[in-house]
This record gives C-alpha cells, sequence and structure tokens, in this order.
C-alpha cells in the first residue's frame, strides 16, 4: 500500500470516528441529561456504555467533568470516579492518536487557536507541562489531548501526566453528581471539596506556568 494510500485510510478513519462522535451529541440532543438517561437504561451494560458515550463525546468535544458529575449520579461517588478516570484515560489516548496521525494543521482547523497556546505549555518541561495544562481550566480536555499529540511531548510523558492531572477535576465532579437529590450536608460537603480541588488545581496550574 502506498504512503498516500494508508494516510487516506487514516484520515478516513479519524473523520469517521469525528462523525460519529458529533452524531452521537446531535442524536441526543446536546443534553447531559439524554446522556443520563440514555446510560441509566442500559442495565448492566451500563458501565461499557457510559464509557463509549464518554470516550465519543469527549472527542467533539464535550466536557469531561460533566460527565464526571453524570458518572457519580448513576453509579455512585466510588464508581463514578473510577469510571470517569478510565473514560477519560482512553478518550485522552484515542485523541492523541488521532492528532498524531492527522498533523498540526489539520488539528489547528478542529481546535482553533487555543491549540497553540497548549502547545506553548507542553513544550517546557514534558511531564509537569501535562499535569499543569490538566489542571488549568481555562484549557479544554479535548484542546489537550489534540495539542498534545502535535506536540513533542512523549506518549510517556502525556498518559503519566494525563493520569495525575484528571484527578481533581475527576473527583470534585464526580462527588458533586453523587450528592444530587440527598441530603444537604452530604451536597454541602462534596461542593466543599470540590471548590477546594479546584482551588489547588488552580494553584497548581499557575506555578507550573511562573515556573515555565
Amino acid at each position: 500500500m502506498s504512503t498516500r494510500a494508508a494516510r487516506l485510510r487514516v484520515l478516513g478513519l479519524v473523520l469517521s470516528l469525528l462523525i460519529a462522535s458529533a452524531l452521537v451529541w446531535l442524536l441526543i440532543g446536546g443534553d447531559l441529561d439524554t446522556v443520563q438517561a440514555t446510560v441509566g437504561s442500559a442495565g448492566v451494560w451500563a458501565p461499557l456504555v457510559y464509557v463509549v458515550l464518554h470516550v465519543l463525546l469527549t472527542l467533539v468535544p464535550v466536557s469531561k467533568n460533566l460527565l464526571a458529575g453524570v458518572a457519580g449520579v448513576l453509579f455512585g461517588l466510588a464508581g463514578g470516579i473510577a469510571l470517569s478516570w478510565v473514560a477519560s484515560m482512553v478518550s485522552a489516548v484515542v485523541g492523541f492518536a488521532l492528532a498524531r496521525r492527522l498533523g498540526r494543521e489539520a488539528v489547528a482547523s478542529m481546535t482553533g487557536p487555543r491549540i497553540d497556546r497548549v502547545d506553548g505549555i507542553l513544550r517546557r518541561q514534558g511531564l509537569l507541562a501535562v499535569v499543569v495544562a490538566r489542571v488549568t481550566p481555562v484549557l479544554p480536555f479535548t484542546v489537550v489531548n489534540y495539542g498534545a499529540g502535535v506536540s513533542a511531548v512523549t506518549f510517556r510523558d502525556f498518559v503519566l501526566g494525563t493520569a495525575i492531572g484528571i484527578v481533581p477535576g475527576t473527583v470534585g465532579y464526580a462527588a458533586l453528581g453523587a450528592s444530587a437529590g440527598r441530603d444537604a450536608t452530604t451536597f454541602v460537603v462534596a461542593g466543599v471539596f470540590a471548590v477546594l480541588l479546584f482551588v489547588g488545581s488552580l494553584l497548581l496550574g499557575w506555578r507550573g506556568a511562573r515556573r515555565g
């Protein structure tokens, strides 16, 4: 198979995944309540359905943290954290691999100028830069995935940095989701915990950016 034919096949695969993701989002009406209802009605397959939807929707992109909240509602605190973390890791690896195949120009056309900011952060400090990018609220999860894929960061640093950096948002939002509809004390405790994680993430991101 020629190099051109191989690239066309890769491009076709990437476009198919992105189109499928967009169709899923359109079919559920862009509504996270519908995502929750779809997963909740899947019975024993609910965890798998959640992971698949999470991966597809974060290619579009849809907020990873809001999906973590859905996981908390459906699977409780521990289950929500675990499933959201696993789904986010799978999504991150898929986004990274797609970007490596697509190249910078194609990724920039999908994500806009934010890709340059992500690339600037990731060029500086490798692993720490990935952690900082993950905990910086203004850098969307999907943009970081694609940005890392077209940057000089290694796959090892990307995976390890992602595994660490997504913990605060995942725990905080899953806690909020798990506390929804329960007693006020549980909700307040979960909210305080989420705020503390958020503030800590901001401080880490600010410190990392200054060191860069």
